[in-house]
């Protein structure tokens, strides 16, 4: 089995030693974690994969497309060790977990199914739901979080301001979202969601889309 490995550095990621504290207060040796929002929150990866802890080792397996991806994210101070998930040997899966009395799953985020393929592939002896700890720990927001919200309400006003000056009667409601979609691609990473735009007479329904319709009431809606 080929493993990356970055070595162990001054100080760990804080969001990961925070998960390593919670599980040792659940009597958790282990965890798998599946959800891709989570997995991003401790770790910056957004490649496909699964992240696991293990009594001694924090673990990310994921296919080879993505190794170079998920290298140019972590740091040390990460401690992550990666695994090309084709060089993963059914023994390493059942070592994975070897001595852990209990392991953590995401009980919302995977099949019945696939829970126990888990318990068959990697030896688990008591699988434990997390009752959505890490999710409720997103809630609480550090100080890099707290600023880039500010930032992006801020780059949300300017974009409404900007809008009371573009929009004139006779525009599309597509075309009023194509605008909102370029003003956020200039000055954002992306859209977190498909923009809607909707005229007077739609703006009731929440999940309307923009279309070529023509509202001369100049009244709209976006979300």
């Amino acid at each position: 089995m080929h493993k990356f490995v970055h070595e162990r550095g001054d100080n760990m990621n804080t969001k990961l030693q925070w998960l390593r504290n919670k599980m040792s207060s659940l009597d958790l040796q282990g965890l798998i974690l599946t959800n891709p929002v989570n997995i991003h929150y401790l770790t910056n990866i957004e490649a496909e994969g699964i992240l696991l802890l293990t009594r001694k080792e924090n673990i990310y397996i994921t296919d080879a497309r993505y190794i170079e991806q998920v290298h140019s994210t972590l740091t040390l101070f990460d401690e992550i060790i990666v695994y090309n998930v084709h060089d993963v040997s059914k023994e390493d899966y059942e070592n994975f977990f070897l001595f852990c009395e209990n392991v953590g799953f995401e009980e919302y985020d995977i099949s019945y199914a696939k829970y126990k393929e888990y318990i068959r592939k990697f030896r688990i002896h008591n699988f434990v739901e997390t009752e959505h700890m890490i999710e409720k720990q997103r809630m609480i927001k550090d100080e890099e979080e707290i600023k880039n919200i500010e930032k992006a309400c801020e780059i949300t006003d300017n974009c409404f301001k900007y809008l009371l000056s573009y929009i004139k009667p006779g525009m599309t409601e597509k075309k009023i979202a194509d605008e909102i979609e370029e003003y956020y691609k200039q000055r954002t990473d992306g859209l977190a969601f498909e923009t809607i735009v909707a005229s007077r007479r739609k703006y009731i329904q929440a999940t309307c889309c923009a279309n070529q319709s023509k509202d001369t009431s100049k009244r709209y809606y976006y979300n």
